[in-house]
């Protein structure tokens, strides 16, 4: 489901994935055929920061050449993806699912959605 939606977005905005991933996210994208849709990928491992802090962020608006308040950031964790995107200038949208933790599953936030095919819309 997410595919037809990178596909849209990727077709209107750069679009650049920042990740805690291990060093290898760029090859699992590639197997599932949607590193295509990325101008970027910031990857924690391999730019010695990790979310939460917001200078990941910064990275990731660095890569698209924007000015924060120009960038928005999708993400699926209150604490580790829109708080720290707020503190750099990102708007941001929550893809609200089942939380991390107990604290996290009461967070309510304005720009939420529960279902990726739901983000179109809210850009």
């Amino acid at each position: 489901e997410a595919v037809p939606v990178l596909k849209e977005l990727s077709e209107k905005y750069p679009l650049v994935l920042v990740s805690n991933f291990y060093g290898n996210v760029e090859t699992v994208l590639k197997d599932f055929g949607i590193d295509i849709y990325f101008k970027k990928i910031i990857e924690s491992a391999v730019v010695g920061v990790r979310k939460p802090d917001p200078k990941i962020f910064s990275l990731g608006v660095e890569a698209l050449g924007c000015l924060p308040q120009e960038t928005v950031v999708v993400g699926d964790s209150f604490r580790k993806d829109i708080e720290p995107a707020e503190k750099v200038g990102c708007a941001a949208v929550w893809i609200k699912g089942k939380g991390w933790t107990e604290e996290e599953d009461m967070q309510t936030y304005p720009n939420t959605i529960s279902d990726i095919r739901q983000l179109p819309e809210m850009l």
